[in-house]
């Protein structure tokens, strides 16, 4: 049922979603264009020409590969550390929008609300920063559950960072899989979601988002794979192949993945039920 509504509302509103997936895209290449260029300016102008030696038919052996990894010369350059931040950051920022845009275009599909493209997408242009810092405390939060508490245990005493590991680490197996339905909240909601009120919304549902979530990485995975094999036939150096690759598929598979995530919060609120069956007159 899942994957099904999914792709049903992707056919239905292909255009609009289309046009946020082309903005996710645009994000992903510049983050890698300016990816490549911190490379370049880090392993001293050398990145571009290294990379062209990985396509000569004398790179054949472990030894030479070897050889050719210990070739860079590192140096952390300003201009490198500013185009890497900047890659980071034009990554979340292409990721948030594309993501928020799609949550909400899809939410308005659901609730039998026009689409329109440019109101959505200002909205998610709005909302980014928000969400943006949103996502860097969860993830801040993940961490210090799994890792600083982890280490601190073990400061105290390394059998407490056992335990602690023992009890923190399935808590986190099972629930980090549904902070995907956090995020949706996140997107489409007029504020920002509290955890009571995340756990609130999957109360009674947890084994059954967390098996969706599963599909969901499933789905997507395969259909990455088999794009990926696709375009990794085209004939150009592999990183190259990798970023059009990425440029291509990672929008798709974020439209897809944003999509079905928005029809489980949803189902969850109530919000794609069915409309009732006009009454017969008598």
């Amino acid at each position: 049922m899942l994957v099904r509504d999914t792709f049903e509302l992707v056919g239905r509103r292909w255009r609009d979603l289309g046009e946020f997936a082309i903005v996710g895209a645009a994000g992903f290449l510049v983050a890698f264009v300016l990816l490549f260029l911190g490379l370049n300016a880090l392993f001293s102008g050398e990145f571009f020409s290294k990379i062209e030696e990985l396509s000569s038919p004398a790179m054949d052996s472990a030894d030479e590969m070897n050889a050719w990894l210990e070739s860079f010369d590192v140096t952390p350059t300003t201009t490198a550390v500013v185009l890497l931040f900047l890659f980071l950051f034009a990554s979340v920022v292409g990721y948030e929008v594309a993501n928020i845009a799609v949550s909400n275009a899809a939410l308005d599909d659901v609730e039998g609300r026009e689409v329109v493209a440019g109101s959505v997408l200002a909205r998610a242009f709005r909302r980014t920063p928000k969400v943006f810092l949103f996502g860097v405390l969860v993830g801040v939060a993940i961490g210090l559950a799994a890792c600083g508490g982890c280490a601190l245990m073990y400061l105290i005493d390394p059998a407490l960072s056992i335990v602690w590991a023992l009890i923190v680490l399935p808590f986190l197996i099972v629930f980090s899989p549904l902070v995907p339905i956090l995020m949706v909240m996140a997107y489409v909601e007029p504020k920002l979601p509290t955890p009571r009120r995340w756990l609130r919304l999957m109360k009674g549902n947890k084994a059954a988002l967390w098996g969706r979530m599963m599909l969901i990485v499933i789905v997507t995975g395969v259909l990455s794979f088999a794009l990926s094999l696709s375009l990794g036939a085209l004939p150009m150096p592999a990183l190259y192949g990798e970023l059009i690759a990425n440029v291509i598929i990672a929008p798709i598979m974020l439209t897809l993945s944003a999509v079905a995530y928005l029809l489980m919060y949803a189902d969850l609120t109530g919000r794609n039920r069915p409309p009732a069956e006009p009454e017969l007159s008598t």
